[in-house]
């Protein structure tokens, strides 16, 4: 997946790209991507991955390695959410098959009815005991790589528009980027001291990402084979039926109604290009008020940026987690309804389905919140809070 150069002190990044690439255009990624060392030892992305006319659609799970499909696995676990990388692990018992995996090793994973990621091996954890020989590895796709690193210096984008920023970033380690056609895009935000949007020291690149795009109402997705940057879109058509007595293969729901840090308003302040502050009231009974500053936004757009907050907020204190013992190709984004009178829903209502664990051979795991979390509108009451 990545492949050594060495760098003198002599040597441009510049040149290490056209050794890479034969051409000098990458030399500004290769740098950020090795946090512009002097010299030395310094990686450049080297694709070898299959190709994607290469993918073919079985009908079942399976790992390209090489040119090896594989199959012959006795567990898999399948990760995907809502503003999440995915990822998959994978069970292997020891018979005479060498399967050769190695550590940083390409990966292409298909499900059943598609492509599902692009990555690499992230973790092997061989298991030798007096009754079995098995190995397990962990996938993560390329997007994987921003979770695990921190912005690269400099910290500051001035006066760029929102998809010159993301695509800016993305491009530091090769990651594909498209775009819906939102006009929020191509806004050229500057704050008051003239920063579009500054970085802070430990934060990571996907949650810097997912930073700029919340601050627009825009979701952070990654697609298994790039980023794509939307607004969230309710498909309600079709819902998983999680109504007590009806859905004879749920195994087990329970709720986490957090309501210690949830607040009742919801005010945001800004200072440019004029001061400004916003609040927007949610249906929760408790006089508790929270107050945010931020250089993510200005004063123009106010009422949005503080309503969004809220229901973000609503999102992260409101879950439900549902163990089925069936192996689903339900999607994150997907929609439920919940209608369960023991664990206090006593009248139906939709869920969205927040990350996705497809469990062979018989169960999938699922977390959900509610849909003003994505979509944005206030709803009319919480659960437990009449």
């Amino acid at each position: 997946m990545y492949k050594e150069f060495s760098k003198s002190p002599s040597d441009t990044w510049d040149d290490i790209s056209r050794r890479a690439y034969g051409t000098p255009e990458k030399g500004g990624d290769i740098a950020k991507m090795n946090n512009n060392l002097e010299s030395g030892n310094v990686l450049v992305l080297e694709e070898s991955e299959t190709d994607s006319s290469d993918i073919e659609i079985t009908g079942e799970v399976y790992l390209r390695h090489g040119e090896v499909n594989y199959n012959d696995f006795s567990e898999f676990t399948l990760f995907h959410g809502l503003e999440a990388v995915k990822g998959g692990v994978f069970i292997f018992n020891k018979t005479d098959v060498d399967y050769n995996f190695s550590f940083n090793d390409s990966i292409t994973l298909c499900d059943e009815n598609s492509l599902f990621l692009k990555g690499r091996i992230a973790n092997i954890k061989p298991n030798l005991t007096n009754f079995a020989n098995w190995t397990q590895i962990e996938i993560k796709s390329h997007a994987g790589i921003l979770t695990e690193t921190v912005m690269p210096n400099p910290f500051e984008f001035t006066n760029r528009s929102i998809r010159g920023v993301l695509e800016q970033v993305a491009g530091y380690y090769n990651q594909k980027i498209s775009f819906s056609s939102e006009p929020e895009l191509d806004e050229v935000f500057t704050n008051e001291i003239g920063t579009s949007f500054t970085a802070k020291k430990e934060e990571t690149v996907w949650e810097f990402m997912k930073r700029v795009c919340r601050s627009r109402g825009l979701l952070l997705t990654d697609t298994g084979d790039g980023l794509f940057i939307g607004r969230f879109k309710a498909d309600t058509q079709e819902k998983l039926n999680l109504i007590d007595g009806e859905c004879l293969g749920l195994k087990e729901i329970r709720g986490e109604f957090i309501t210690v840090g949830l607040g009742r308003y919801y005010e945001v302040n800004s200072q440019y290009p004029s001061t400004d502050t916003a609040t927007t009231q949610i249906p929760f009974p408790v006089p508790i008020t929270k107050r945010s500053d931020s250089n993510d936004y200005n004063s123009l757009d106010l009422a949005n940026v503080s309503k969004r907050w809220a229901c973000s907020e609503i999102g992260k204190h409101f879950k439900l987690h549902a163990l089925i013992g069936e192996n689903l190709l339900q999607k994150s984004g997907d929609f439920a309804v919940v209608k369960n009178p023991k664990i206090g829903i006593d009248e139906e209502m939709d869920w969205v389905i927040e990350s996705v664990e497809r469990r062979h051979p018989d169960s999938t795991y699922l977390t959900l919140t509610l849909p003003c979390a994505y979509t944005y509108e206030i709803p009319e009451e919480l659960p437990l809070c009449s």
